[in-house]
């Protein structure tokens, strides 16, 4: 991806997201908590919501290993009036958690979306057991997940998208099932010895479009871009037949007859999944 294209994923993602995510991070539970954490922290969403979920006095560390996703986050939180209240560090992920592992320097919570995934590390177990490594007594954990493969681009034409979904779990190097698999986030969570593991569905729900104006632009900049790259790419291997991979494009490629986001009835489902849970003591 270029500089550009990456800019454009992080902010029209963060804009379709925030919603949700400012009500998952309300469920956290931060009264009283004072060092927060922002796993991987992108363009800022998570980061914004803990400032503003925390009380006055707490102060939230994002770490990502990005250099200009950490710049959109430092312009976000200034935008949105919370800079005062963050910390923004580029560092490795598992770097920080092994210092904050050390005594006296770890989080009263922290936070990961889609953060925990196969892609970014080869043991993602083994990450959420660092995430609850780094907490402190009686300190919470959330994972979340935007719930990308469980949501409802395409209604009305679910063997395409499928099929799609397939296709692009190829192209993220993404296993079909087994210990890795992106969606265990509850298994990892208890491997950890985490307490009180809780399990949130949290759904977006878009109809008429017309009435979420963050919708267009992230079916039309990341969504459809990635599933057609994916259809490219993958979508053979995926089953898809060249008669569907020809109506995935049509489907999927404004000002086309068959446009999908042109017809009156369509509606996006987004489930969204918050893993929660507290460290003993």
């Amino acid at each position: 991806m270029t500089k550009d294209t990456v800019t454009t994923y992080l902010l029209t993602n963060r804009a379709f997201v925030a919603p949700t995510v400012a009500e998952a991070v309300g469920a956290l539970g931060l009264g009283g908590r004072r060092r927060l954490l922002d796993a991987g922290t992108g363009a800022g969403g998570g980061l914004v919501a803990l400032a503003r979920a925390a009380d006055p006095e707490a102060r939230v560390t994002g770490v990502d290993r990005n250099a200009d996703a950490l710049a959109l986050a430092a312009a976000h939180a200034e935008a949105e009036g919370v800079a005062d209240r963050v910390e923004l560090r580029q560092a490795d992920l598992l770097e920080t958690l092994e210092e904050a592992a050390r005594p006296g320097a770890g989080f009263d919570a922290i936070w990961a979306s889609d953060v925990i995934w196969p892609g970014n590390f080869p043991d993602p177990e083994a990450a959420v057991a660092a995430l609850a490594g780094a907490l402190n007594p009686g300190g919470v954990l959330g994972l979340f997940s935007s719930g990308y493969y469980q949501a409802t681009f395409l209604p009305g034409h679910s063997w395409v998208q499928q099929k799609l979904r397939v296709a692009s779990q190829l192209n993220w190097g993404i296993p079909g099932d087994g210990p890795t698999h992106n969606e265990r986030l509850a298994h990892w969570t208890l491997a950890s010895g985490l307490r009180e593991p809780r399990l949130r569905l949290i759904p977006r729900v878009v109809f008429p479009l017309a009435e979420d104006p963050t919708a267009r632009p992230y079916l039309e900049r990341v969504v459809w871009p990635e599933l057609l790259d994916a259809a490219r790419g993958r979508g053979r291997e995926a089953g898809m037949s060249e008669e569907e991979l020809a109506r995935a494009a049509a489907l999927m490629t404004p000002g086309h007859d068959d446009y999908i986001l042109d017809e009156p009835g369509y509606h996006l489902l987004h489930p969204m999944l918050l893993v929660t849970a507290r460290r003993g003591g």
